[in-house]
């Protein structure tokens, strides 16, 4: 029963360990993983592993060492944002993949890669043919940044009507039948407000509805229970 009180202990703490680190990376990290990244979360992975399987190791060390690990990390991370060389270094740089229409061989090569494997990378972002794209950039990440022919891109708003309205936030009112009051205060409403419009709109009471998405043009996009 000890033993499995101490996995508990264990567990709980390299889980909130884990956390704080992240946190204190910022929310980038889960955006862009960077061969640096992966290190971090292997090393991280490990540590809360050797931790949690060998009972010799006292409970202490694995705070210690998830405490250093995120110093260091914090440290790293500081320095890349200082010294352009050294970030360059560890987490890489972009790379122009694609140069008016022609993929450069040498950055292919530099990456390990192969045309089909940029094709694949296209199509992730909605794009089927090369012969679509003008430019493309290799991020750190490992995506591609595309910019398209101009022939090729759709019109924009603009240019086919003379009177449109611009582009709105949406806000979740309604998650799983729960009032998101942090998204109501953020769009300038209340929960009364809300029950009222739509009662109105709908005939239905709050309790009722399982999610309503709203935004200033095209009002509430509702799902009932």
């Amino acid at each position: 029963m000890e033993d499995i009180m101490s996995y508990f202990v264990k567990l709980t703490s390299g889980l909130i360990g884990v956390m704080i680190i992240l946190r204190l990376l910022g929310p980038k990290e889960m955006a862009q993983i960077t061969p640096l990244d992966f290190v971090y979360a292997l090393i991280l992975g490990s540590i809360v592993e050797e931790s949690l399987y060998e009972t010799d190791t006292p409970f202490y060390h694995m705070l210690l060492m998830l405490a250093y690990w995120a110093l260091l990390i914090y440290v790293i991370e500081r320095f890349a944002m200082k010294n352009e060389r050294f970030r360059r270094l560890t987490k890489g740089s972009s790379q122009l993949l694609i140069n008016d229409g022609e993929i450069d061989k040498k950055v292919l090569d530099r990456n390990n890669m192969d045309v089909d494997e940029v094709r694949e990378l296209l199509r992730m972002q909605g794009v089927f043919s090369l012969r679509e794209v003008k430019h493309a950039i290799m991020e750190t990440s490992g995506m591609l940044s595309i910019i398209k022919h101009a022939d090729e891109e759709p019109p924009s708003r603009h240019q086919v009507l003379e009177d449109y309205k611009e582009n709105s936030i949406s806000y979740l009112f309604i998650d799983g039948g729960e009032v998101e009051h942090r998204s109501l205060q953020a769009a300038g409403y209340d929960e009364d407000w809300l029950k009222n419009t739509i009662r109105e709109e709908t005939d239905k009471d709050v309790k009722d509805i399982f999610l309503a998405e709203w935004n200033e043009n095209e009002g509430f996009f509702i799902q009932a229970k």
